[in-house]
């Protein structure tokens, strides 16, 4: 290749990798730092890429010991945060671990630290494409049972993306601390046509805006005909869950266990 081909082939390439990073809605320099640490530092797990609107966005697959895995948990962390954030990660490694799940935590969107949650609704679109890069790697890897499992914010991301995905390959979801959702995506809606199993799991202690709304949930999955929807209260847990992760991962693992 000549000397003014390959100056030209470096443009375009970078023409592109610019052009991709514009159409993405996350911090992607955020991002890469996140990323950057939880490869160096990770020891469960392997550290992989997936790829949404032209960029690579980083995943932990944890695989089970026994095979084949009684299927995959996606899980979708909260705001501003990654994939091997807090109880979220551990939760990983316990449902590969004591539960025979493969799990793969997915990097989603994220804005500048401490902005408000209900600025994240426009990423939510990207979200729904990182989590079907994730579906497609893993019916790619032979799993057919997939759930998602989102906390916070996260969790508002998992039901608004059933609710535009109604005919999806999701057999389930579990939702830890959801709240009411951020413009345009209520956390109600979402509720009141989804008939798949549905786990909603909240703390004692968890946030008034999680409270409140509990009775609002089971009246719309009522609404919905969901006979397949669950809610769990874990005593004494706050928002994070902080020293109850073992009773959470009963209550994940067990529900799970009980999916047909």
């Amino acid at each position: 290749m000549s000397r003014v081909l390959r100056c030209l082939a470096i443009l375009l390439l970078t023409a592109l990798s610019l052009s991709a990073a514009a159409a993405s809605t996350s911090n992607l320099k955020r991002e890469k730092t996140y990323a950057d640490q939880i490869e160096k530092y990770l020891v469960v797990g392997d550290a992989i890429r997936l790829e949404a609107r032209g960029v690579k966005f980083l995943a932990i697959d944890t695989k089970p010991e026994q095979s084949p895995a009684r299927g995959a948990v996606i899980l979708l962390h909260g705001r501003g945060v990654h994939p091997a954030w807090g109880f979220v990660d551990k939760l990983r490694m316990d449902l590969a671990d004591k539960s025979g799940w493969r799990t793969l935590s997915i990097q989603l969107p994220i804005l500048e630290a401490d902005t408000p949650t209900e600025q994240y609704g426009p990423t939510l679109p990207e979200a729904f494409e990182r989590i079907d890069a994730a579906i497609a790697y893993l019916k790619k890897n032979g799993i057919k049972r997939i759930v998602l499992l989102g906390h916070s914010s996260g969790a508002v991301t998992a039901f608004s993306y059933l609710a535009e995905h109604p005919a999806g390959s999701v057999q389930g979801v579990v939702t830890l601390g959801l709240g009411p959702g951020f413009p345009p995506y209520p956390s109600i809606k979402p509720l009141e046509r989804l008939r798949l199993p549905i786990l909603d799991v909240y703390g004692e202690k968890d946030f008034d805006y999680v409270l409140k709304e509990i009775p609002l949930r089971q009246k719309a999955a009522s609404k919905a005909g969901n006979r397949e929807f669950r809610q769990v209260r874990i005593p004494g847990a706050n928002h994070f869950y902080a020293d109850q992760q073992k009773r959470l991962h009963t209550e994940v693992g067990g529900w799970l266990d009980s999916l047909k």
